[in-house]
């Protein structure tokens, strides 16, 4: 470190960096100003702050370290400095806004990201150093006056706004009887009882007078003080209020002396006059008294003279009589003016009063001197310097008054406090966000004194635990409002509770699942930190800062209840699933039988139908043959062409299922052609029945004609089927600009809704009554559908008892690339 007056006026910066070449950049950017000391580690820094005295003015820390962190060093070092008495900057290279609150709360007073601007780090500096220096120099002035009143010849008792008493110094102790453990903080009332010497009568408290009237009150002559032990001390002089920047009243000094000696003197002196000897030797001694008192005067004011000229303040001596005022150099150098400048009177002094300030500052200046004991006068204003700036100052003055009491002269100091006043104004900001940044947290805080007293808690902490104001719980002991049980149900005891034992211990305490009881006796589950506090490394309280854990506790305990039924569930789903398997694979044997038993079928069937057909035909070319006859062959036909349907249906189905598909061959067509084909086979069939048929539109395409023939003749043959015998059959085609539309419509029953959606699976018939004949193996409608699918086309059927049914099917007039598989 350095040494030297030189470096001590400068101020001292240690600088904790474990980068040699940012240590070596902060060092050059600061030694300009400051002597500045580096460290590398933070246990030399905190070593060498052990034995370092004064400290220095700041400290800066990088937060990034090997072994002990900045953060932790700031944690140490507040633990034996104050924020002003040795301020600490924070040298972070992390961002983020939770690192800065952490710093923060670690006790730092600033903190600057890196990398860092060279001049904000100066300035950020300076700024340190300069409350530091001003934050010791309040502290020495303090002292000072302190002492000051710990030490004059006066007793002086302070009270507060209420009339209890603040202050009490040794000479009103030794007046009244009372020691200040006896008094403090009790009603001035109780102790200071006053009479009047000649009536007896008590005299009005003047400190209730000057709380009730608000300045200065002088006592009256003739007035006694009862001491502690009954016994009777004349006193005199005044009480005065006490008021804070804004004038509001905070509290009254009285100020008193025992006048018992004087009051003896004044009869000596009357005795001594009626006796001439007497008479001359007390002028002989008073003529002495009077040179020595001459020559104590004149040294007195040789001393004044010379504080006069060498102080810092704006000294000021007023002249009331003739309204003359002389100041001193300060007046210059702190506001800037030349001596040509100041003016001869008091008119000057005033007029540079700020406006707003004026009438308030001249009504208390002349309450003092008006009043017949008024002495001291203590105002804080707004003051115009030479460069059309104000200041922020501080005067007092005192009057001096002759023997008829009247103000004859008056003298006083004025101070600048702009600069403290700017650091007061700092401090109560940086307080004030504190404050905020505890209330706007979601955490609970409170604070605790060393006995578990609780002296603060945030507006989330009150939420939390169901207390609506926060003093219900200030000055309660913490522990016995909050902790009752621990998470596992057993008592939470003083000896076994983490807030206590970090309270006795000095150590942090942290647990994950612990119990706080809320004011109407619930139990709230919270994560709790407690981190004690120190001052002069002694433990002087606790901050515990908690969290509720109820909704993840409920969500886990919801999640266990979860789990427990996931498990049962996949038992369940791999029963179910064994059980499915089994029942697909009877399921996959059965279908392979039916399809292996309908090929089988088919196939074996279709040799010997189609000999009946051929025999069928040659039997009808023979002429011979007559009308019974020809109608039992005819009969025949009919019925081997219906089984040679069948097989084929079936061969169909067979080849759909395990194909693919039904298999298409297109090529050029014209649908209104084909339909008509198939409508007039049907007539030559059915001759009995009506069937009427309608074109329009464009009917070339490019289908399989043999397949559109099948799905025609379906259609028409089940439109006659279960429609009644005296109603038409309406067949339908129209060409589309893509595709053509096949329709075919009959009256009757309309088709249950149940029954639709299984229309088009095969193996299935919405009633049996439909097929009279029973010659029909559900088929027919699942053989359309897929002839449908196989050109890219669709099926739909409308089925009402308004309207009948009607099948209408949509073919592409062009094959996709890649027609939908079977349903």
């Amino acid at each position: 470190m350095g040494k030297g007056g030189e470096l001590s006026q400068q101020g001292q910066v240690w600088l904790l960096e474990d980068s040699p070449a940012q240590a070596a950049h902060a060092r050059r950017l600061l030694e300009p100003f400051y002597a500045v000391e580096t460290f590398s580690d933070g246990e030399s820094m905190l070593e060498a702050l052990a034995q370092a005295s004064p400290p220095p003015d700041t400290l800066l820390l990088d937060w990034q370290l090997p072994g002990t962190s900045g953060l932790e060093v700031c944690r140490f070092v507040r633990q034996m400095h104050g924020e002003t008495h040795l301020p600490i900057l924070m040298l972070t290279a992390r961002g983020e806004r939770t690192d800065f609150l952490e710093g923060l709360t670690a006790g730092a007073n600033d903190y600057v990201a890196k990398p860092y601007d060279d001049a904000e780090l100066l300035a950020r500096v300076r700024t340190l150093v300069r409350i530091r220096q001003q934050a010791e120099a309040l502290r020495v002035r303090e002292e000072w006056f302190s002492t000051t009143l710990h030490s004059i010849g006066d007793a002086v008792i302070a009270t507060d706004s209420t009339g209890c008493i603040t202050f009490l110094n040794p000479v009103a102790v030794a007046v009244t009887g009372w020691t200040w453990e006896e008094v403090r903080n009790q009603p001035l009332t109780g102790i200071f009882h006053i009479i009047n010497e000649y009536t007896r009568l008590p005299v009005e408290n003047p400190v209730e007078r000057v709380l009730r009237e608000g300045h200065v009150v002088g006592l009256a002559n003739h007035t006694l003080l009862i001491r502690k032990d009954g016994s009777e001390v004349p006193i005199d002089d005044s009480a005065a209020p006490i008021r804070d920047g804004k004038g509001a009243l905070m509290g009254v000094v009285l100020v008193f002396r025992d006048i018992s000696d004087k009051k003896l003197a004044e009869t000596e002196r009357a005795l001594a006059l009626s006796d001439a000897r007497t008479a001359r030797e007390f002028a002989e001694r008073s003529l002495q008294e009077t040179r020595e008192a001459n020559a104590a005067l004149g040294a007195s004011e040789e001393r004044f003279a010379l504080a006069f000229r060498a102080t810092q303040d704006a000294i000021w001596d007023w002249n009331l009589v003739t309204n003359a005022v002389n100041w001193n150099p300060g007046i210059s150098s702190l506001f800037g003016y030349s001596p040509q400048e100041v003016g001869p009177d008091a008119t000057w002094w005033i007029e540079h009063i700020h406006p707003d300030d004026q009438q308030r500052v001249l009504h208390g200046l002349h309450a003092v001197i008006d009043s017949p004991h008024g002495q001291n006068w203590y105002a804080e204003y707004r003051y115009l310097r030479s460069d059309g700036t104000h200041a922020f100052v501080k005067n007092r003055g005192f009057v001096v008054r002759d023997t008829d009491h009247h103000a004859v002269r008056m003298v006083g100091a004025m101070q600048d406090a702009t600069s403290q006043r700017r650091s007061l104004d700092a401090l109560r900001e940086r307080e004030e966000l504190f404050r905020g940044l505890l209330d706007a947290t979601a955490e609970g805080i409170w604070g605790m004194d060393a006995n578990g007293r609780c002296i603060f808690a945030n507006p989330a902490c009150l939420s939390l635990l169901g207390y609506s104001a926060v003093e219900e719980i200030l000055g309660h002991d913490i522990h016995a409002l909050t902790r009752h049980t621990r998470a596992n149900g057993t008592p939470c005891t003083p000896e076994t509770c983490g807030i206590s034992i970090a309270l006795s211990s000095g150590q942090h305490v942290g647990m994950d699942n612990e119990i706080l009881c809320r004011k109407d006796g619930q139990r709230l589950h919270v994560r709790y930190q407690a981190n004690p506090l120190r001052r002069d490394h002694q433990v002087v309280g606790a901050v515990v800062s908690f969290e509720d854990i109820s909704a993840r506790k409920a969500v886990e305990k919801e999640r266990e209840r979860l789990i427990r039924e996931a498990q049962k569930l996949h038992q369940r789903t791999q029963a179910l699933l064994v059980a499915e398997t089994a029942a697909r694979r009877e399921a996959e044997k059965a279908r392979e039988f039916e399809q292996h038993l309908a090929g089988i079928v088919s196939h074996d069937l279709r040799n010997p139908l189609s000999v009946i057909l051929m025999s069928t035909q040659v039997m009808l070319r023979q002429d011979e043959l007559e009308g019974r006859t020809l109608k039992a062959i005819a009969r025949i036909q009919n019925n081997a062409e219906l089984a040679t349907r069948m097989v084929r249906d079936l061969l169909d189905f067979t080849q759909a299922r395990l194909g693919g598909g039904l298999p298409i061959q297109p090529r050029p067509l014209n649908v209104h052609v084909l339909v008509r084909q198939v409508v007039e086979e049907a007539c030559m069939s059915l001759p009995e029945r009506e069937i009427r048929i309608t074109a329009d539109g464009n009917g070339e395409g490019a289908w399989d004609p043999d397949r559109i023939t099948q799905l025609m003749t379906n259609l028409v043959t089940n439109a006659l089927k279960y429609s009644p015998a005296d109603t038409p059959v309406l067949v339908k085609t129209l060409g589309e600009q893509d595709a053509v539309t096949l329709e075919v419509h009959n009256k009757g029953t309309p088709i249950p809704e149940e029954a639709q959606a299984l229309l088009f699976q095969p193996m299935q018939r919405a009633t049996s009554q439909w097929d009279k004949q029973g010659r029909s193996v559900g088929l027919g409608l699942y053989i359309v559908e897929n002839i449908a699918r196989a050109h890219g086309g669709s099926v739909a059927m409308e089925s009402t008892a308004e309207g009948g049914t009607t099948f209408r099917v949509r073919l592409p007039r062009v094959l996709p690339r890649s027609p939908p598989g079977p349903t």
